[in-house]
């Protein structure tokens, strides 16, 4: 059962790396930069649509935004309120506005999306959290064997 729920959050992160796939072609950067620090336009373009993408359109949470985009909880705070004004007014920011509704289209459209659906994304969140609390079962029964050693009643369970 552990291989089968390790497998399907690898999906997860395989549906992030192709939404930031498209966000680096898009923007014609090399492909990883989104994961880098540059603050160099094109990259800062490409990084807040993505990460706009997930956590708007998607529903990622910024905890585990933070995992798949290498990036502080809070930055995804600066990113939803970028992407915010710049949607609601396209005339701040024409490019942003443009690039995350060809983003959002080309993977919408794409057959193989796994996110497309929200159904889709909820089971994917609920295998996730079915496998926190999993290790989270397996680290009380750690405690509790070593709490039984030390009391010599130990006996693997």
């Amino acid at each position: 059962m552990m291989n089968n729920l390790s497998d399907r959050l690898e999906t997860i992160e395989e549906e992030i790396k192709k939404i930031k796939f498209i966000a680096e072609e898009l923007a014609d950067i090399p492909f990883g930069s989104i994961d880098q620090s540059s603050r160099k336009r094109m990259h800062a373009l490409a990084r807040t649509a993505a990460a706009a993408f997930v956590t708007c359109e998607i529903g990622l949470n910024y905890d585990q935004a933070k995992y798949y985009f290498k990036r502080h909880r809070t930055s995804f705070y600066h990113y939803n309120k970028k992407h915010l004004s710049y949607m609601e007014n396209p005339k701040i920011y024409p490019e942003y506005y443009e690039f995350y509704t060809t983003l959002r289209d080309l993977y919408m459209n794409n057959d193989e999306s796994l996110f497309k659906s929200k159904r889709t994304y909820d089971f994917y969140q609920e295998i996730e959290k079915a496998q926190q609390q999993q290790k989270a079962i397996e680290r009380r029964l750690k405690k509790l064997n070593e709490e039984a050693k030390l009391l010599g009643l130990w006996r693997k369970f």
